[in-house]
């Protein structure tokens, strides 16, 4: 999507920017993220000397998947941009694409590991039972790896 920017000229000048976007998915890291809603665009661009600063707000949804849990949520998203974009860098200094921009800043608002709500108890280990919907009958025995030997001592001098 462009911004024409002809009508901006001036330096200290101002444009407002409203419209919605319609992006099916994002890809990032082998995963591809799906947008569940329009993405709302909400931006100012100012001319500046050597660049047009771009400020504002984007809004949308995502459908995400649970990193504990696995199970596919949506996840309203509204973020604040604040980009510069220099002009030497731009082709035509009428026009500003700014699907980049948007796209970088959905990625970059994403944490590293995704949940569906903070207390998510995940999967059982064992037979895959969803905890958040109930306990399982497994018996977990979780001992640290670097702690086993002491274990199986302890073991030994009991029988």
């Amino acid at each position: 999507m462009y911004i024409n920017l002809s009508d901006l000229k001036e330096i200290g000048g101002k444009k407002e920017f409203n419209q919605e976007l319609e992006l099916n998915s994002l890809k990032f890291a082998e995963r591809e993220i799906e947008v569940a809603d329009l993405i709302e665009i909400n931006l100012e661009v100012f001319n500046t000397t050597d660049s047009f600063l771009v400020k504002g707000t984007i809004t949308s949804k995502l459908k995400l998947n649970c990193s504990r849990c696995l199970k596919e949520f949506i996840e309203p998203i509204e973020l604040a941009i604040s980009e510069e974009v220099l002009k030497e860098e731009m082709e035509d200094q009428s026009e500003l694409f700014i699907d980049e921009i948007i796209i970088d800043n959905i990625i970059l608002s994403l944490p590293m590991k995704v949940l569906c709500s903070d207390d998510c108890k995940g999967l059982c280990p064992q037979c895959g039972q969803n905890l958040n919907e109930g306990e399982c009958d497994c018996e977990i025995d979780t001992i640290d790896p670097r702690l086993a030997k002491l274990k199986e001592f302890y073991d030994k001098k009991d029988s």
